[in-house]
């Protein structure tokens, strides 16, 4: 499982902090610690939630004053928001830690865990410590697993273009509705790139993929993606090469948004919502979001329920003005709703189609332009509402 870990000039080192055991003890290392050898250029995506945790907050100043950074410093089991002044010198305490411990500075802060909880900064100390003295020693697998909370495995992806890699790990499985990125994503490439271009790359493939998953429609305080260049590569990444770069890392960011999805709380189906024949690019992601949150659509793809009725409502609710006469709609390869009416389909077959298959394909043609998006969720099941109730015990 090659990931961030694997890119040339980066440094993980995981450690124990034991940071949930207010609740339940837990042997988990939960301390992750990168560390850039040279100077990164620094770019990243945040939340837009109006209560933003103490960490987005630092990190956001620290990409906002520094061009380059040398290293992030992360937690699982607690996110540091609506913590407060003291949330705040916490999240800084932590950086200043990780600057004292490596002599290199400065560095992102990320969290992700249960909201209004303060940190417990005496073993968040001993937690960074053991993750600084490991620095090299962990895998891209290890490193996921030291963010993760409620996920079931590890996130990793990883590119290989002509003369550069990326590499990659995410955590997330719950409130994941980003309005930015997703839960927690940290990215590295050996690049030389200015930061305005890796900027603008970060965006750009955000849309399309961290900017395109739902599982539950609930968007976090925590929301972080950072992309750190070291340039160790001695590639350089100008515009005439730049759509180079930007398909190896929409590669990397698709592939750790699938996972999140895949990984939905109880999830056992992916669902992927294609809406085609659109006016505008922004009208089809509208429509495709619509059925994307419907806990009905989702609770329908669960039971492995052709129920067409719930999909074409949602899709009429995105308020695009869609036009019934003119609508169809594919579940796989069968046609079930075709311009205004049902269509002539077997549903049984269509039911077996979705009991055999952990990815369903709604296809929505909405015959009013040329314009598409493509939409990721997963189904509602009853382990959903046993994770999220039990979440805090």
């Amino acid at each position: 499982m090659k990931g961030i870990a694997d890119v040339k000039g980066f440094l993980c080192g995981t450690g124990k902090g034991d940071i949930k055991n207010t609740f339940k003890p837990s042997n988990k290392k939960d301390i992750l610690v990168i560390v850039s050898e040279e100077p990164a250029t620094a770019a990243a995506v945040f939340t837009t939630n109006d209560f933003k945790a103490a960490p987005v907050k630092l990190s956001q100043k620290v990409i906002k004053e520094y061009r380059k950074v040398r290293g992030i410093v992360a937690n699982s089991g607690n996110a540091n928001a609506c913590t407060g002044k003291r949330g705040m010198k916490d999240a800084e305490a932590m950086v200043k830690i990780c600057q004292n411990l490596t002599g290199k500075s400065p560095f992102l802060v990320a969290s992700t865990g249960v909201i209004g909880e303060f940190l417990p900064m005496d073993r968040i100390e001993k937690g960074i410590e053991k993750a600084v003295e490991n620095l090299g020693k962990a895998t891209s697998k290890e490193a996921a697993r030291a963010i993760m909370t409620t996920d079931t495995f590890p996130k990793t992806a990883f590119f290989e273009g002509k003369g550069f890699t990326i590499g990659g790990i995410a955590k997330g499985a719950g409130m994941i509705d980003p309005a930015m990125a997703t839960m927690l994503s940290f990215i590295a490439t050996d690049v030389n790139i200015e930061k305005n271009l890796l900027e603008k790359a970060l965006r750009e493939a955000n849309e399309v993929s961290f900017n395109a998953i739902t599982v539950d429609g609930d968007m976090s305080t925590n929301d972080t993606a950072v992309i750190l260049a070291n340039g160790t590569s001695g590639k350089r990444i100008t515009e005439e090469n730049y759509d180079e770069f930007l398909d190896g890392l929409k590669e990397v960011m698709k592939s750790l948004a699938y996972q999140i999805v895949k990984d939905g709380e109880g999830a056992t189906k992916v669902v992927r919502i294609k809406i085609i024949g659109a006016r505008t690019k922004e009208e089809a992601r509208k429509v495709a979001r619509k059925i994307a949150l419907s806990p009905l659509v989702k609770t329908a793809i669960f039971g492995c329920d052709p129920n067409w009725g719930r999909i074409i409502a949602a899709a009429g609710s995105a308020g695009v003005k869609l036009v019934e006469e003119k609508t169809e709609l594919k579940i796989g390869n069968y046609l079930l709703f075709n311009k205004g009416i049902k269509a002539d389909y077997n549903e049984s077959k269509v039911h077996k189609y979705m009991k055999e298959n952990d990815e369903i394909v709604i296809e929505v043609n909405l015959h009013l332009g040329s314009a598409s998006f493509e939409y990721l969720t997963c189904d509602f099941s009853y382990e959903y509402v046993k994770i999220n109730a039990e979440y805090r015990t």
